[in-house]
């Protein structure tokens, strides 16, 4: 069974319109996290009759502090779980199931990468720059959203990231899909991490399919889970060398082997 903690809140966070970062003091998931893994999150808090809230929420681990014994989520309020959320205070607590799904390290012989974050995506690929900042390594960010105040908030950064947006109202950086910016900068990179809709993720392999994408994509998956650890069978991913669970085997895949036309894979 995964950890359990019940961990003290420090810090709560409006940072853009509906998007909230909530800081959780815990010193040993500080130092257990990895980049790309998840929280299994109890929504409920007191709430215990509400049937809406009954299972978890998966939330990504956004930032790792182990110096201050500090891992962030970062979330976007969308239906009663992330409401729930937040209107949690500083000093309260919130119980969690966590680190799960296996980690992500950016191999030595990387130099230049880019990151490609569609809305919400950005939460799983913050924790993943912020090594790859303590790494030296030339960092390009394509942040993509509905408009501007859907954005990451530049300033929160990891240092040394170059920023380039889109977005679908053109209030911030060019006016289209955040597929588009690859064009003029993957040549560039000696890999991609990808993370955002899944209609966002078949874009890039429908690119890869069309020679339009021949940088290594690594994309994390994210989708509904009912328990984060493998039981309930209900994040499937067919790939080619094996069915897969989100929760367990990702969330991070190599673009190339998720077979996007089947029945078992996230649509």
């Amino acid at each position: 069974m995964p950890n359990q903690f019940n961990l003290e809140i420090t810090d709560t966070d409006e940072i853009g319109a509906g998007l909230f970062q909530i800081s959780l003091y815990s010193p040993e998931l500080a130092n257990l996290a990895k980049p790309g893994q998840f929280l299994m999150v109890d929504c409920k808090l007191g709430d215990q009759n509400n049937s809406e809230l009954f299972l978890r929420r998966p939330l990504s681990v956004h930032r790792i502090q182990p110096e201050k014994n500090i891992i962030s989520i970062l979330f976007q309020i969308v239906g009663q779980g992330t409401r729930s959320l937040a209107r949690m205070a500083k000093g309260d607590l919130l119980d969690v199931l966590g680190p799960l799904g296996n980690g992500i390290d950016i191999s030595h012989d990387i130099k230049k990468a880019v990151f490609l974050a569609g809305g919400l995506g950005i939460a799983s690929l913050t924790a993943l720059m912020d090594l790859g900042s303590s790494k030296g390594i030339n960092m390009t960010l394509l942040a993509g959203a509905r408009n501007s105040w859907k954005l990451y908030p530049s300033q929160l950064l990891p240092k040394g990231v170059v920023e380039i947006t889109a977005t679908d109202d053109g209030s911030a950086g060019v006016r289209a899909p955040v597929t588009h910016l690859l064009s003029q900068i993957q040549s560039e990179a000696d890999i991609i991490y990808a993370c955002g809709p899944i209609s966002m993720l078949r874009t890039l392999a429908n690119m890869r399919d069309e020679g339009l994408l021949v940088t290594p994509t690594v994309v994390l998956v994210k989708s509904p889970m009912g328990c984060g650890i493998g039981i309930c069978k209900g994040c499937v991913l067919d790939t080619t060398l094996d069915t897969k669970l989100i929760c367990v085997d990702g969330p991070a895949f190599d673009l190339e082997d998720i077979k996007w036309d089947s029945d078992y894979s996230p649509r």
